[in-house]
């Protein structure tokens, strides 16, 4: 609370601004709000909203460009969490996004164009929280190594899983788990306490924690059998899980 209310009182900006700087920044939320653009209002002064009703900010987009996010899509999914909050508060806040990120990193008019074109169809893919056509796509794949596996749940597609992932993976499949769950599963995968997980940290807990509730319940909607590490290296061609 003390963070927030300091926040406000240096950046005359809305208290959920404020408060969603402090819950979701900590004591980076001073970096981020560096970045912060003045609204040419009396109130808020500063912290121009992505989209109404919701507390993401200009900020939020040119820190996560710092932090080498690099597709609206990554903004409105993972950073914002937008696209599972709102479909269509999301559509709105893609020209926005579009706006910012095209300044941040460069874009011509072309790549800003094909951004605004990918981000569109990515949205219109979610009926709410979740992808109406996520469990069919996810049962219904051909898993040919551990790396098919990673990108399944890596939704952003940024190279890592993040908690958040391993939460929608679950509800996605029809095993929500509860937050403990979530936070047992992700420090399995997660040894080295970088809050991301990464192929290889993946394919680690993937062939030494069969016993691992989620793993087992992964497997299970899958149709996945464990398999040895040199054996997910070396899957050849044409060859499936199961």
């Amino acid at each position: 609370k003390t963070l927030s209310i300091e926040l406000i009182q240096k950046y005359s900006m809305l208290q959920e601004v404020a408060e969603h700087m402090a819950k979701s920044y900590g004591a980076r939320a001073w970096e981020v709000c560096e970045t912060i653009q003045p609204t040419g209002k009396r109130w808020p002064r500063f912290g121009n909203l992505l989209v109404d009703n919701y507390p993401y900010t200009d900020a939020d987009v040119s820190w996560a460009c710092k932090e080498y996010a690099c597709t609206i899509e990554d903004i409105l999914s993972r950073r914002t969490r937008l696209a599972f909050l709102n479909k269509d508060a999301a559509l709105d806040a893609i020209p926005v996004v579009a706006d910012i990120m095209a300044d941040e990193l460069g874009w011509t008019a072309e790549v800003k164009k094909q951004q605004v074109e990918a981000a569109e169809k990515y949205v219109n893919t979610y009926g709410g929280r979740i992808s109406v056509t996520s469990e069919n796509t996810l049962k219904s794949g051909r898993y040919k190594s551990v790396h098919d596996i990673f990108n399944a749940i890596d939704r952003n597609q940024n190279g890592y899983l993040e908690k958040q992932e391993v939460e929608e993976i679950s509800q996605i499949l029809g095993f929500k788990l509860t937050d403990e769950e979530v936070d047992e599963a992700f420090r399995e995968m997660d040894q080295k306490r970088f809050g991301r997980v990464s192929l290889d940290d993946f394919m680690k807990w993937w062939t030494t924690s069969s016993s691992s509730p989620f793993h087992k319940k992964l497997s299970k909607e899958l149709g996945l059998r464990v398999v040895s590490e040199a054996d997910l290296r070396n899957i050849g061609p044409g060859t499936m899980f199961g």
